[in-house]
C-alpha cells in the first residue's frame, strides 16, 4: 500500500516556506509520495526544476493536482488549460495529472480528440497518466455522469483513471459508499478525508481513527493496490511529521 500525502494537508508549511519544504516533510514521515498542488504556487508559472530535483533526490513520486475542468461549458475539450498543465506535469516528472471532469457531454464531447491531444503533447516515454477527479461541483461530483465518461473512454479505448475524492461527496449530495460502489473499476488514486457541518460550515477535518469510520468502509470497497492520499489538514504543533507518520501508517493499515 502506497500512501501519499498532498502539500495541501501541510497548508502552512507549503503557504510560509514553498511547496518544496514539504518534500522532506512528507519523506520523513514515511509516505511513498507527494502530490503537488499547482494553486499554491505563488507565481505563474512555476519553476518547477528544483521541485522536481528535490522530489527525485528524496526517492519520492509525484502527483501534480490542477483545479481545471477537463470539458467546457460548450462540452468542448479545454485545450487552451491544458496547453499549459500538461508541459508543467510533465517537467515535474508526475506520475498523475490530476483534473475535474467538467461539462462533459456524452456523444457531443469528443474522445477522439482527447486522444489525439495527449498522443501529441505527452511522449512515449513519459510515465504521465490522466486522472480525473469528483470535485465539489453539482456537474463534476455526479456518480452518473463520471461513470459515463469512464465508461466511454474504456470503449474509446482511452487510459483515463479515477482519482476518487472520498471527502467531495459531501458537497454534491451523494453517498460515498454507493459512489465507490460504482466507480471501483476506474480508481487508481485516492484522496482520503473527513468532512462535517460545523455552525452551518462545512469543513475539512482529520479521519477519525475509530473502527466502522465512514472512510474505512469506502476504503474497503477500493482496490488496494492504488495509492491513498492524505488530504485533510495536518496539525502536530512542534511535530508535524510526527502527526503526519501516524496518519499514513494508519491509512497504509486500513
Amino acid at each position: 500500500m502506497k500512501v501519499f500525502a498532498t502539500t495541501s494537508s501541510l497548508g502552512t508549511l507549503a503557504v510560509r516556506r514553498g511547496q518544496e519544504a514539504c518534500v522532506p516533510a512528507v519523506k520523513a514521515a514515511g509516505c511513498d509520495g507527494i502530490e503537488i498542488r499547482r494553486e499554491l504556487f505563488k507565481e505563474h508559472p512555476p519553476d518547477l526544476s528544483a521541485l522536481k530535483r528535490r522530489i527525485q533526490d528524496e526517492r519520492l513520486v509525484s502527483a501534480y493536482s490542477a483545479p481545471v475542468e477537463l470539458w467546457n461549458p460548450n462540452g468542448s475539450l479545454n485545450a487552451e488549460m491544458l496547453d499549459i498543465i500538461v508541459p508543467e506535469a510533465l517537467a515535474l516528472e508526475a506520475a498523475w495529472l490530476k483534473v475535474s471532469l467538467g461539462h462533459y457531454r456524452p456523444g457531443q464531447s469528443d474522445l477522439t480528440e482527447l486522444e489525439r491531444y495527449w498522443s501529441r503533447h505527452v511522449p512515449k516515454e513519459s510515465a504521465l497518466k490522466l486522472t480525473v477527479e469528483n470535485d465539489q461541483t453539482p456537474h463534476g461530483g455526479d456518480v452518473r455522469k463520471l461513470q459515463r465518461f469512464f465508461e466511454d473512454c474504456r470503449e474509446a479505448g482511452l487510459p483515463v483513471g479515477m482519482t476518487f475524492d472520498a471527502g467531495n461527496w459531501h458537497w454534491t449530495g451523494w453517498d460515498g459508499v454507493e459512489a465507490a460502489e460504482a466507480l471501483r473499476p476506474y480508481v487508481v488514486y485516492v484522496h482520503l478525508k473527513h468532512v462535517e457541518t460545523v455552525n452551518g460550515d462545512t469543513v475539512t477535518v482529520p479521519l477519525p481513527e475509530e473502527a466502522g469510520s465512514g472512510w474505512r468502509r469506502i476504503v474497503a470497497l477500493l482496490p488496494r493496490d492504488v495509492p491513498r492520499a492524505i488530504e485533510f489538514p495536518v496539525d502536530g504543533g512542534e511535530d508535524t511529521v510526527e502527526a503526519l507518520r501516524r496518519y499514513a501508517a494508519m491509512i497504509a493499515q486500513a
